[in-house]
Formats: C-alpha cells, structure tokens, sequence
C-alpha cells in the first residue's frame, strides 16, 4: 500500500501539471497575477552593500597616476584640497614635483602668500624635490627672493615667474648660487641686475625675458649676460626695456632667437654662428627701430621680419643691414608696409642666393612694387620654383 499510495501522489502531480498546460486561456475580462521577475542587475546589487565596503577604484591606481591627475588640476591649491577626501590622499600631494601657483583661486591676495608660504615650509621640512615651478601672481621682491631660493635649492629643470601686468616691479634677486638642473627659466614684468644672473647656471638652454627692465647704467652701457649660458638654444626677448644699453647677443648654441618689441637700445648686435631661426618684430609707434651694428648668422635658414616705421619713416634705412644679415635664408616672411614706405630697395642688389619660400604681408600680388619683388627674387638660384604668398 506505502508503494501504491507513493505512486498515486506522483500521478496526481503529474496529472495537475498536464492539465495546467492544456487549460484554456482566461477571458478578457479575468485578471492574471504577474509577478515580477527577479533580476540580478549590477546597480542592485551594489546598492545592497554598504558604501564602506565598495571597492575605491580611483584610490587604488598607482602613485604615478594619481600624481598625474593632481598635475592636470593645474593648481597647487586644488592638489593640496585632495588631501581631505582619503587616508590614501592625506599626503599623496606632498609628493609632488610640480608646483604651480595661481592667484586665481584667491580672493585676497593675503590669503594666497599665506598659502604659498605654508607650502613652501611643508615641502622644505620633508625636504621634497622639485621639478617645475610655476608662479603667476603678484609679487614684491622679498617674495620673489623666497621663490628662487626655494626653487633652485630644490633642483628645479623649469622656473616661470609671471606676474600679472601693470603691477609694481620686483626685482629678480642675485642668482649666482644657480643650479645645474635648471633647463628652462620664463621671467616676466621683473627689473633684473647683472648681478641677477649667475655663472653657475651651465645647464640652461630655454630664457624667456618678457616685459624686463634692466636697471638703468648696471650694465655698463652693454647687455651681454647670454655669453654666460654656453648651453642655451632657445632665446626670447619680449618688450624688454634696456634703458640705452647696447645689446649683444652671442651664444655658439642658440638655434632660436624672437627679438619682439625690444626697446631702448642703443645698438644691436647679433653674433650667432648656429642661429637658424630669427623672429623680428618692431612697431615703430612710439619708439625708434633698432639699429644694427653687426649681424652674423651663418646658418639661419627661417626668419620672420614685421617692422612697423609709422611716425618714424626717416629711419627706414636701419632695415637694410638685417635683410644683408639674412642673406642666407631659405624661407622669409616679412612686412611689406615699411618697404613701400621708405623706398628702401630701389637701386639695391639683392643679397639672397638660397630663398626658396617667401611670405608677403599686406600686400597684394598688383599692389607690390616691382623693385621689391626684384630684390628678394632676382638673386636666389631657386627663382623659377619659389613658392611665393601674399597675406
């Protein structure tokens, strides 16, 4: 009987189950439970752990990514602010090697000297290295000698100082102490000394001067400082004001050299074996255009000339001797305004034998007088293919 009754419960189970099947479907008016069906979906199941127990996916990269990130913020502020969010963030900006501070953050420039302050004595107590020190912010000369201190103690490969405009200037204090790791240094809207520069910097091949004032009769009525850089290749001279000082520049490595708006200056004198581009910019405007003792480039092959003569057109004549100083290039760009006005090449032989690429400016092909076109082409051997734009 036990065996017959196990066999009848399963026929009845499997007699249901058949007839479940075969049943018709319910009227239109009957209403059929749904349930809901269960779901295994990411978002739930994350949800149903604790936020303590979720994996911190950005904290665990390694140091090297997440020093990355905290350079890309741009700001040492923002780095430093990271140090609330995790244990593993308390101290990560500490070790960072790019220091870049911007007034920008600040409403009181109070608040940031402060700032800087703090961090510069935090980073000198763990004796941190530095590797890029960026400073845009206004600054007085007691704060400036603190910042070049610190950074070139610190072994720092690029230094930039660039205040904004229109503010007091400081004054760069005595480099001499140097630092051999130092590659790059960008100073802007700052007096400078001959005593500013040291000897001891033998490594630097970058020097961006914007906006400097070198101090009325410390030169000795000749600006020569870049004879101490025997490393130095790029060179930039941006609406600098030498006070009457003569200005020489010599340097057997420097491959580039930008001449924009340099002021005051008494005479020129470029002696540069290795030169092979040349940036010259000059509005006559206000002040008289440069006047060239020497040129000698030898190896230039690209310059670019826009001198503005407008109110000084007598001094037009100054532009000869750097058009003879180019001689040997193979690319020009120039402005045509100060040519047309002077007069300057009717008569004149052309000195270029290697131009193959030249760049008109405010000009158009029927308004260039033809003894302009005949001194920068009649003289190169690459007449008959130079590639010639007017913009």
């Amino acid at each position: 009987m036990g065996g017959c009754a196990s066999i009848f419960v399963c026929s009845s189970k499997s007699t249901s189950q058949v007839n479940t099947l075969h049943r018709k479907p319910p009227s239109s008016g009957s209403q059929i439970p749904i349930k809901k069906p269960i779901t295994s979906s990411s978002s739930e199941i994350t949800s149903s752990k604790p936020k303590s127990l979720q994996p911190d996916r950005l904290s665990n990269l390694p140091d090297d990514i997440l020093l990355h990130i905290l350079v890309c913020l741009n700001d040492t502020r923002y780095a430093v602010q990271t140090s609330v969010l995790s244990k593993r963030w308390k101290h990560l900006w500490t070790s960072l090697e790019d220091l870049n501070f911007c007034s920008k953050s600040f409403t009181q420039q109070s608040s940031f000297d402060n700032f800087v302050r703090a961090v510069l004595t935090h980073q000198r107590r763990l004796n941190c290295r530095v590797d890029r020190f960026r400073y845009y912010a206004k600054l007085d000369t007691t704060m400036l000698t603190q910042l070049t201190s610190y950074a070139l103690s610190r072994g720092a490969r690029e230094f930039i100082i660039a205040p904004p405009s229109y503010y007091e200037t400081a004054i760069l204090p005595d480099l001499s102490p140097g630092s051999p790791t130092l590659k790059t240094l960008h100073l802007k809207e700052l007096c400078i000394r001959r005593s500013s520069f040291g000897h001891s910097m033998l490594g630097l091949t970058r020097l961006h001067l914007e906006s400097v004032l070198a101090t009325s009769g410390s030169f000795g009525g000749c600006f020569d400082i870049f004879n101490i850089f025997p490393n130095l290749t790029n060179l930039s001279l941006i609406w600098c004001s030498l006070w009457g000082e003569n200005l020489k520049i010599t340097g057997p490595k420097i491959v580039s050299l930008k001449l924009d708006n340099v002021r005051d200056v008494g005479q020129l004198d470029l002696s540069l074996p290795n030169l092979e581009v040349l940036e010259y910019y000059f509005f006559g405007a206000s002040k008289k255009v440069n006047d060239f003792s020497s040129i000698n480039l030898p190896s230039l092959r690209h310059a670019d000339l826009d001198v503005d003569l407008r109110g000084f057109p007598t001094y037009g004549h100054r532009l000869l001797k750097p058009l003879q100083g180019i001689r040997n290039v193979e690319s020009l760009g120039i402005n045509l305004k100060a040519l047309k006005a002077s007069g300057l090449l009717e008569n004149q032989t052309s000195p270029f034998r290697n131009l193959k690429s030249l760049k008109l400016r405010s000009g158009w092909p029927w308004s260039v007088p033809a003894t302009i076109m005949t001194y920068f082409i009649s003289g190169t051997q690459y007449s008959q293919d130079m590639n010639i734009d007017f913009v």
